[in-house]
């Protein structure tokens, strides 16, 4: 996944592999989204519409602050950056966009435009970068329930679903991209387990 260059502007703002718990004004944040979508192929596919309602989180993962989890427990953000949107919001299209390249649903609804069938709901446990020593490991995390919405009857259940990447070193450009490329793997694995879920028993 390539992540945009924010160029000398970002630079020149004299980042520094230290974290801060002040936020930069919000004028002075380079603005950074999610990855695109990558093809793949689910292995099956449904008739049925999905649904994919608004992804739900508690703070601070709801807002748009790209966050970092000291191991003393505190959260504090990498600074002079924030996401494009809050979190869930970028992280339910980055899903709704993998499922829908994936092939498995004919149709995949954000929130309630469609009265679909099938509903999908998700919750994001984690999704930050993590102090290691002198290093930053991102990890995301997610469950998801997959419901007819004829009756409300909960077909599909997932544990947890977690990407966690490498350490890498703490300078912000290294850092973001490791926590990028997480959401576009959490994405990619939550098509996987929802590709292997059965919903003949919930009809069109």
């Amino acid at each position: 996944m390539k992540m945009r260059n924010a160029g000398p502007a970002l630079l020149a703002l004299g980042l520094s592999g230290c974290l801060q718990g002040v936020l930069p004004n919000a004028a002075e944040r380079a603005v950074y989204g999610l990855p695109e979508a990558a093809p793949m192929q689910a292995t099956q596919r449904w008739s049925t519409p999905l649904q994919l309602e608004p992804l739900q989180t508690l703070p601070p993962r709801d807002g748009d602050d790209v966050l970092v989890l000291r191991t003393d427990g505190e959260f504090r953000v990498l600074p002079a950056v924030r996401w494009s949107a809050p979190l869930p919001v970028l992280m339910q299209e980055l899903l709704a966009r993998q499922i829908e390249l994936s092939g498995l649903a004919p149709v995949v609804a954000r929130g309630a435009t469609l009265a679909a069938p099938l509903r999908l709901q998700a919750e994001l446990h984690a999704f930050e970068l993590r102090e290691q020593g002198t290093e930053l490991g991102a990890r995301a995390s997610l469950s998801l329930s997959l419901l007819c919405a004829r009756d409300g009857r909960l077909l599909a259940r997932s544990e947890a679903i977690t990407v966690e990447s490498a350490p890498v070193p703490k300078p912000p450009a290294q850092a973001l991209a490791a926590v990028r490329q997480s959401a576009a793997l959490l994405a990619r694995q939550a098509t996987l387990w929802l590709a292997r879920a059965d919903v003949s028993g919930c009809p069109d």
